[in-house]
């Protein structure tokens, strides 16, 4: 096997994982925190096993227009670079993500998050991001 194509197996097999835990029903609509490696395969996973809409976010606007360009989500989002140090900033500031999110899938709540960038308001703005009673974050 190349060493390229070995290369790419433990984010694939991440992808993998993540997409089994979040046993997505068809036509899900999906936020990807996190526009690397990781976070293309499951926007790629969440596509295969049927989801209707991909959404992607990253702080780099290259990162997410690379995603949407090669077909990995069908929107995106460029969280900006804002760094909130106390505990009600930080909860603003995801809200604040959380409803950029919500406004690029036309107001409405999504199905289901990954989480791959391990940053903390990114984890949070995933709990404000979906609906209530079908949410599924997956912090991967």
């Amino acid at each position: 096997m190349a060493l390229s194509l070995g290369a790419i197996l433990e984010p694939l097999g991440v992808a993998i994982h993540g997409s089994r835990r979040a046993s997505l029903k068809p036509q899900a609509t999906v936020l990807i925190f996190g526009a690397g490696a990781v976070g293309l395969l499951c926007a790629a996973m969440a596509k295969v096993c049927g989801a209707s809409r991909v959404i992607i976010a990253d702080i780099q606007a290259e990162r997410v227009d690379f995603a949407v360009q090669n077909k990995f989500a069908d929107a995106q989002i460029v969280v900006p670079m804002k760094r909130p140090q106390e505990i009600n900033e930080k909860l603003e500031f995801a809200k604040e993500v959380a409803e950029l999110a919500k406004k690029e899938n036309g107001g409405e709540e999504l199905d289901a998050v990954y989480e791959c960038t391990g940053v903390e308001s990114c984890l949070q703005a995933s709990i404000y991001v979906g609906t209530p009673f079908v949410k599924c974050v997956v912090s991967i």
